[in-house]
């Protein structure tokens, strides 16, 4: 945040919604900030056609759409189209209530599960919301912004460790499979030698001698067989294991948070991911690691994101509401009790919610769910939460 939390004016209310321009400038740096990911600046960037010096930082970014934000022009009504776009459906959600106490009550909400950028979005561009009610969400965003510093450095230390982790083990797991497939090769050429040896015996045998002439020398054989067999078996049951822990590192791999990309060339383009319609996806449970990445995969989506970790550290009156605000509600089982998920489909069947419970709480299934709710929506370049 670049500016202090003061005491801001507002013009005289109005019944309509305000303008991006027509918002207080003290707020457009809470808003660009808070609002607008990098792919968004991205995607401004190609639509005004605007070059950057080859030294320019993010800040240097950042701080020309907030110069842009208060001035009535082609950025500004550009950024303004983004933000009804993209946050939509709290836009039209704060629109609904009529009073001060519903627009405090959502706000209390969208702190609460993490949705913070769009109910701000919502709330700041509203035309009869409160000047007190405005400034403390103001600060609360603030406050928010240093709060999510620290915490998003911590993530990127962890999610680091973790791949190098899981790197290692990969590298690891491989080289033992490689050398577990080269001892089981190993071993069933060596039983088909002796199988053959032990049938060429058997076929030159004369049909008349004694079966002790050959008896000792085909017991043998059949005994190394069969040994050779029960370690093959052995062989091949280790390698199975190495091969279903593989797996599991993969899918921990797949499942783990990918940090952010910077921005790229000015001619990259990112495919377009489903459009959500506004949708609010209400998770229950899940890692709390992950909810970053899942909030970014619902608003790139045109949705929102609202969460409630599925135990008793958020009252079931919270959770209630926030199931009433859904448009539909996903259930990881494997990071949820068997009771909050028997009250979440009990609450979804009352209120008439969609209800997804999913087998796993992996980023990699919760995108599968998006791609089955989403529907094609215009090509533009995926978002993330501000």
């Amino acid at each position: 945040m670049c500016e202090r939390c003061q005491g801001i004016s507002l013009p005289i209310l109005r019944r309509d919604r305000r303008k991006l321009w027509e918002i207080p400038h003290s707020y457009h740096c809470a808003i660009v900030g808070t609002c607008f990911s990098p792919e968004d600046m991205a995607w401004l960037r190609r639509k005004l056609k605007l070059t950057l010096a080859p030294d320019a930082r993010e800040y240097d970014v950042h701080r020309y759409f907030v110069e842009q934000a208060g001035l009535s022009g082609p950025a500004s009504r550009l950024m303004h189209k983004r933000l009804d776009e993209k946050f939509s459906g709290e836009v039209r959600r704060f629109a609904r209530e009529t009073g001060e106490e519903g627009w405090r009550a959502l706000w209390e909400q969208a702190l609460a599960s993490g949705s913070v950028a769009a109910a701000f979005w919502a709330l700041a561009s509203h035309g009869c919301v409160s000047d007190d009610l405005k400034l403390r969400a103001y600060a609360d965003v603030h406050m928010l912004s240093h709060l999510m510093g620290g915490e998003n450095r911590r993530s990127l230390r962890e999610n680091q460790n973790l791949g190098r982790r899981c790197a290692e083990l990969e590298g690891r797991l491989a080289r033992a499979e490689r050398s577990a497939a080269e001892r089981l090769e190993e071993k069933d050429a060596r039983i088909r030698e002796l199988e053959a040896e032990l049938g060429q015996r058997r076929a030159a045998a004369p049909m008349r001698a004694p079966r002790s002439a050959s008896g000792p020398r085909s017991g043998r054989l059949l005994r190394e067989v069969n040994a050779l067999r029960r370690r093959v078996a052995v062989e091949r049951l280790r390698a199975r294991t190495a091969e279903a822990e593989l797996d599991r590192l993969r899918r921990l791999l797949d499942d783990a948070p990918r940090t952010q990309r910077p921005v790229g060339s000015e001619s990259e383009v990112a495919p377009a991911p489903r459009d959500l319609g506004g949708q609010a996806i209400l998770y229950v449970g899940g890692r709390p690691s992950l909810l970053p990445f899942l909030r970014a995969a619902v608003e790139s989506r045109n949705g929102c994101l609202l969460h409630h970790d599925g135990g008793f550290e958020q009252a079931t009156r919270c959770l209630e509401g926030l199931v009433e605000r859904a448009d539909v509600v996903v259930c990881p089982i494997d990071c949820v009790s068997h009771d909050a998920c028997l009250r979440v489909k009990g609450l979804c069947r009352r209120l008439d919610k969609r209800f997804l419970p999913v087998r796993s709480a992996g980023a990699t299934t919760f995108t599968r769910v998006l791609g089955v709710l989403g529907r094609a929506g215009e090509a533009t370049p995926p978002l993330s939460a501000g």
